[in-house]
This record gives C-alpha cells, sequence and structure tokens, in this order.
C-alpha cells in the first residue's frame, strides 16, 4: 500500500497542505495517524477524487437537461 504525506498529497492535488487538512477534518478524506505524522492511502486519494468527480457532475434536482 502506498502511503503519501499531507505534502505530498497537496502536491499532487495541487492544493496547499492546509486544504489538505481540512479536507482531512472534515472526514472528506480518511488518513492514518503513524506517530507524530498523518498519511493518506492511494486508494483513498483516488477514492475521493472519483467522488469529487461524481459530485461535479451530478446535475441538481431541480435543472433539466435539454436535447
Amino acid at each position: 500500500m502506498t502511503l503519501f504525506t499531507i505534502k505530498e498529497t497537496a502536491a499532487l492535488l495541487k492544493v496547499s497542505p492546509s486544504h489538505v487538512y481540512g479536507i482531512v477534518q472534515r472526514g472528506e478524506l480518511p488518513s492514518y495517524q503513524i506517530g507524530s505524522c498523518r498519511r493518506i492511502s492511494e486508494k483513498d486519494l483516488m477514492d475521493y477524487l472519483e467522488s469529487r468527480r461524481r459530485e461535479k457532475t451530478a446535475l441538481p434536482a431541480d435543472q433539466t437537461v435539454h436535447f
């Protein structure tokens, strides 16, 4: 299993480490506490990204699509 630090995760997502801490604290991205360090698994990161993709592609209930 590949584990990333907060800093590595932030670099992969192209966001700040504080943003990563925020999504971890909100429970949107699971993490592991190993000693004094927090780590994020590659699988959890991929799952988080997939959930964000689904959120962006889902239409609001009151919006219709016309073809």
